[in-house]
């Protein structure tokens, strides 16, 4: 496991592994698997969303993270906290509960530290994308949480799930509102990750990665994984149809957290 403390912003630069290019090979996940089905909608605005859901800027772009934990810690993804290709830190992490169209109704909080798993920076897995930070109080002597509350986490659950992913991407919305995905959740074949990666239908793209996947959306609000992205059509699906994220276990969130003190 890996973290970094301090406040300067360290370049880098996160994006997600495939090419859109490689969608033509054909998907080869399990059969029945509910590949590039879903149902998309705007929640920006409906008053049942959680606040605990944001834009998370970075020095090296945006990404989607969420409140996770009474201590005042988001989870998102492990690139947009460690870029591999630099082998450095992003840094420079400001998150925006509830953000719209410009506006922090709730704030912004900047990090006081950041951790992932050392697997992330060695083999940069998807079942090891995922990445706490701690935020810092506001000017009020205020968390997060004051404001957002948090949203639970579940781990070890079975690969098979009702799932809402929300972040917000640049392709719907310019990356200005929250969008979200319904959709069931499955593993690839052993050969793309197994049952470490949850692949699900959604139609969002770069900027959402780090948005929470919650397999009980409005009646409990349990996150159990974070987008990655996507690594091809022959393990995700169809470019813009379905991404996919770490399944929460032990191994990564659980391990995390107890490090972290969530």
């Amino acid at each position: 496991m890996d973290k970094h403390t301090g406040k300067k912003a360290l370049a880098g630069s996160a994006a997600w592994a495939a090419l859109a290019a490689l969608a033509g090979l054909g998907f080869a996940g399990p059969a029945g698997a509910t590949v590039d089905i879903f149902t998309q909608y705007q929640e920006t605005n409906n008053a049942n969303t959680p606040r605990a859901i944001g834009k998370l800027f970075t020095s090296a772009g945006t990404c989607s993270a969420s409140v996770i934990s009474g201590n005042n810690i988001i989870v998102t993804a492990a690139h947009c906290c460690y870029d591999r290709s630099r082998n450095n830190w992003i840094g420079g992490w400001s998150f925006a509960p509830a953000y719209n169209s410009g506006n922090a109704p709730f704030g912004m909080f900047t990090w006081s530290q950041a951790r992932i798993l050392t697997s992330w920076i060695n083999n940069g897995d998807v079942a090891s994308d995922v990445c706490l930070i701690a935020l810092q109080n506001d000017s009020a002597g205020r968390g997060v949480t004051f404001y957002t509350g948090w949203l639970g986490r579940s781990w070890n659950y079975g690969s098979v799930l009702s799932q809402h992913a929300l972040g917000y991407p640049g392709n719907l919305g310019g990356g200005n509102t929250l969008q979200a995905c319904a959709s069931e959740s499955f593993s690839p074949s052993g050969s793309c990750g197994g049952t470490s990666v949850l692949n699900t239908g959604c139609s969002m793209t770069f900027g959402s990665s780090g948005g929470p996947w919650l397999r009980d959306y409005r009646g409990g609000n349990h996150v159990d994984s974070v987008v990655h992205g996507y690594d091809s059509a022959s393990c995700t699906g169809t470019f813009g149809q379905t991404f996919n994220g770490a399944r929460f276990t032990s191994g990564n969130i659980a391990t995390l957290c107890t490090a972290q003190g969530c």
